[in-house]
């Protein structure tokens, strides 16, 4: 699920070669008109922890591959990629080349609940949802784990990656060698011949300082509290706010569904107005995708923002910040 956020048009402006210590939280952003704004829709390179220039330091594919394997218990690291996409393409094809499956493969954003039961081999998709819900793997919580998680750009804090993980029965039934590949034809051989099957240093390096920096400070449980207070406070909303017609999604990670006539699009420009950026997924939804190192008095800014927004106080300022809020209405 795509997000349409302003954070990739103006963040990088404001950020690059910043150098900060690796427990800052830089939750905000600054456009180019000099407002500051707070993030509730982080981008992957925020998601983690607020911001995406840790200290790196160098390191090694195995020794990453194995901070990957210990995530979550069950799980073991398949490969790693220089790309989201070329490790949902590899998970495809292993899907396919195992006879016991029969080409029945269902890949599933986990984001979405989990899906109903069957024999199909689940492929999960985690990059929103990844080391925000209280655990690693927010698909490791459903009844039947998924037999495949791809995770991306998310981990590496921004940095092109992509690698697969398998759930401990189901790795020794895949077959995961070069055969696995050998049915990709075409340009989508040559497009895996040209990324290639490694992760590049500067992924490696971004990968470890952001699994060290978020088990170290301890902000898997953090986010945890923070999902569950922004849920609460989302639902009180919902039951005094009749526009709010449903709040999906699992923890950091929520889409907020408005009754017509009441746009979602409306809503962000009337937040951005006050000085929070949300965004809109593709079903038209508000998204609300808060970084992990956000801290409640933030989340109560937003609470404040979207409650505001949603029964038309006056607004803080008339004028559109950027070109999506120009066009939203």
């Amino acid at each position: 699920m795509s997000i349409r956020s302003h954070w990739p048009a103006h963040a990088p402006e404001s950020f690059q070669g910043a150098s900060r210590p690796v427990d800052a939280r830089r939750c905000t952003v600054q456009l180019s008109t000099g407002r500051l704004y707070l993030d509730a829709v982080a981008s992957p390179a925020t998601a983690l922890l607020g911001h995406d220039s840790p200290p790196l330091a160098a390191t090694d594919s195995s020794r990453v591959k194995q901070m990957l394997c210990s995530l979550e218990p069950g799980y073991v690291c398949l490969t790693m990629m220089r790309s989201f996409s070329a490790a949902v393409e590899f998970a495809a094809r292993l899907g396919q080349s195992s006879a016991h499956v029969h080409g029945r493969i269902a890949q599933i954003n986990a984001l979405e609940p989990e899906p109903a039961p069957g024999d199909d081999l689940r492929v999960a998709h985690e990059n929103e949802t990844l080391g925000r819900t209280g655990r690693w793997l927010a698909s490791a919580a459903w009844d039947r784990p998924p037999d495949l998680v791809v995770v991306g750009e998310a981990l590496a804090l921004g940095e092109p990656f992509g690698a697969v993980l398998a759930y401990g029965r189901s790795a020794s039934r895949l077959d995961y060698t070069e055969r696995s590949l050998e049915g990709i034809s075409g340009h989508s051989r040559q497009r895996h011949a040209e990324q290639g099957e490694a992760a590049t240093p500067a992924a490696l390096e971004r990968v470890a300082a952001a699994i060290a920096a978020v088990e170290n400070q301890g902000l898997l449980e953090h986010g945890h509290e923070l999902a569950s207070y922004l849920r609460a406070r989302l639902m009180t909303i919902s039951a005094s706010c009749q526009p709010m017609e449903s709040v999906e999604g699992t923890g950091l990670a929520l889409r907020i569904g408005f009754a017509p006539p009441v746009r979602a699009t409306q809503i962000r420009r009337r937040m951005c107005e006050r000085g929070v950026l949300t965004g809109v997924d593709t079903e038209g939804r508000l998204a609300i995708d808060p970084p992990l190192a956000m801290r409640i008095a933030e989340i109560d800014v937003i609470i404040g923002a979207l409650r505001a927004s949603i029964i038309g106080l006056p607004l803080v300022n008339a004028s559109a910040c950027c070109a999506a809020c120009r066009t939203s209405d």
